[in-house]
């Protein structure tokens, strides 16, 4: 606590865990403001030394970049610095720069206005969705923004921060820049009032394996610096102003979770594989190049979900087959032959990027999503298969498409691949030969029909996100019904139970890739229902792989059996729960995983 200031009541704030650990210490409140930007009228002289100024800044950003990319690499290493090359390609962005020309010359406006206006129309544009992946991305534009209005402004942020001692960063939100830029030797833990999962600060944290936890709502209004603090990544919580007897209790934790760790580390490395030799694919989801290198570390054999959709919404013109084939090579080329799942473009629903115009809907969720949309964008799926499909040479390449609602339409996909195919070949371009290629089943129809969709397939991959949603008639957005969204749903577990089976019944394998595999305590029953595949959250790739080594396949189906013999959500949960917590004690006996 702050000299002189009064002794302030322990609180506590809860948020969302992004990178695990403890940590205990004195808060700093990190500043994330933008300097007000005035809007002022030119003189019609003044146009061009003001175009001038902001082609200058947009250079002396890049220049800060750079020093932030280097210093990235020395920390994180080269892939995850990678992170800033999508801040290099907003700054290129021709559509940002030229709209921004425009209004200096048309509206006579002043640099640091015209380019926040056309940044904050795109931010608005990615705000306004529902999805938290989609909105973490506006926090790249925002840090784009703040740097280049302020070397408009003379008031540029320094390449590093650094600090006299160890701190907890406390901040309304942390960019990309400020996450790289503070000082490492001296942070201790972030804890950020916005923010998600799929943020870039977030995957950087991670990197950097410092404790974290974002979505917090007013920490920094509520704490000053050289207050102290407790962060816990593990579960997700803040505590402001703790007493003693607190600070005892997390530094126990904190020695349970370095022994936790150490014990999952020691598997890391050995193959996912039960006490009587059943073996299952422990694979990772992705959103972003930067995250391939961290899937190794954490122990699992490939990517089962690789997500697209950003290329597209963090820019206002459609990325080339070129700058998509770079990218989708970097990723195959960090796989090292591990095998790669890389999903086609699924936007619409929540997900609208600025370089196409997708109509209004009243049911967004169930109008043009996924491959609905490809009938109207021809060219945009062709150039995104044709960059995979020329990417695929460097890997294992396995092409999955998303919201298949019938055998028709996996038919056209299907299709799809062989026409663009046949194009490359004409151009003397090779690709991968007879590429794997799966479907998603999100929809209560592709799960009643599974059986028909595999036939023509060499793969299923199960999406519980939308699967729960369509089936149960639950908007997972929406929270006056959140507690509906119910993945233990005794129709859930049935419908998966059915997908296998049907899969398997063609002769395919059969994964899922959402987030229900991630959680542990659905594991044995996952097993048991005889899943092929789990593409899990990377930071649940060890405790995944604990659980499946630990059990025999046989004792996970009759596991499995027992649980479907339930009709409701409360009597599973309770059964999970009483024998996970009997057969794992170590793991979910104390406090070391939060449910």
């Amino acid at each position: 606590m702050a000299p002189g200031k009064k002794k302030q009541q322990q609180v506590r704030l809860d948020g969302l865990a992004v990178s695990p650990g403890i940590a205990i210490g004195p808060v700093y409140i990190k500043g994330s403001s933008i300097e007000y930007v005035e809007k002022k009228k030119l003189t019609p002289e003044q146009v061009e030394s003001e175009i001038e100024k902001f082609r200058h800044a947009i250079e002396n950003a890049k220049v800060d970049i750079e020093c932030l990319q280097e210093n990235a690499e020395r920390s994180i290493g080269e892939d995850n610095a990678r992170i800033f090359d999508a801040h290099k390609l907003m700054l290129e962005d021709e559509m940002i720069v030229d709209q921004t020309i425009a209004r200096i010359k048309n509206n006579l406006e002043n640099a640091d206005y015209a380019f926040s206006s056309v940044v904050d129309t795109l931010e608005a544009q990615i705000n306004s969705a529902e999805s938290d992946y989609l909105k973490s991305r506006s926090v790249d534009l925002f840090d784009i923004k703040r740097r280049v209005v302020g070397h408009i402004l003379g008031s540029a942020d320094e390449c590093i921060v650094r600090f006299s001692s160890a701190v907890i960063v406390v901040a309304r939100e942390l960019t990309p820049s400020d996450t790289i830029s503070l000082d490492r030797t001296n942070t201790l833990a972030f804890a950020v009032d916005l923010g998600g999962q799929t943020s870039h600060a977030a995957i950087m944290a991670r990197a950097l394996k410092v404790p974290s936890v974002v979505g917090l709502g007013k920490a920094s209004k509520t704490l000053s610096t050289g207050d102290e603090a407790i962060v816990d990544g593990i579960d997700g919580t803040l505590i402001l102003y703790p007493r003693e007897k607190t600070k005892r209790f997390y530094r126990q934790k904190l020695q349970r979770y370095h022994r936790f760790e150490e014990k999952l580390s020691r598997i890391r490395k050995l193959p996912a594989r039960t006490k009587d030799g059943k073996d299952i694919e422990l694979v990772a989801n992705i959103e972003f190049p930067e995250e391939a290198e961290s899937i190794h570390e954490e122990g699992a054999q490939g990517v089962g979900l690789y997500r697209t959709e950003y290329l597209f919404l963090t820019r206002s013109q459609l990325p080339t087959e070129e700058e998509q084939f770079q990218e989708y090579k970097r990723v195959i080329g960090a796989m090292k032959q591990h095998p790669i799942t890389i999903r086609t473009l699924d936007i619409g629903g929540d997900k609208k990027p600025s370089s196409i115009q997708i109509p209004e809907e009243e049911n967004p969720f169930l109008g043009l999503r996924g491959i609905r949309l490809y009938k109207d964008y021809e060219e945009m799926i062709n150039t995104q298969l044709r960059a995979i499909l020329r990417a695929s040479v460097y890997g294992q390449v396995r092409i999955l498409f998303p919201m298949i609602n019938s055998v028709y339409e996996i038919r056209q996909c299907k299709a799809l691949v062989e026409q663009v195919a046949e194009q490359l070949g004409n151009e003397q371009l090779s690709c991968q030969e007879n590429i794997s290629i799966g479907a998603m089943i999100e929809v209560p129809s592709s799960a009643i029909i599974a059986d028909y969709i595999a036939a023509e397939c060499d793969f299923l991959s199960i999406g519980t996100n939308d699967l729960i949603q369509y089936t149960l008639a639950v908007d997972r957005g929406n929270e006056h019904v959140a507690y509906l969204y119910q993945g233990y749903h005794p129709a859930i577990l049935r419908l998966i139970r059915d997908i296998v089976e049907k899969g398997h019944q063609q002769g395919v394998w059969v994964g899922m890739c959402g987030e229900l595999a991630s959680d542990p305590l659905i594991t044995m029953v996952l097993i048991g229902l005889g899943l092929d595949e789990f593409s899990v959250s990377p930071i649940s790739v060890p405790l995944i792989k604990e659980i499946i080594r630990r059990v025999e396949y046989t004792e996970c189906e009759s596991f499995a059996d027992r649980v479907l013999g339930y009709a409701s959500v409360k009597e599973v949960s309770t059964y999970l729960h009483e024998v996970m917590n009997k057969k794992f004690k170590d793991l979910f006996g104390g406090d070391l995983i939060h449910q």
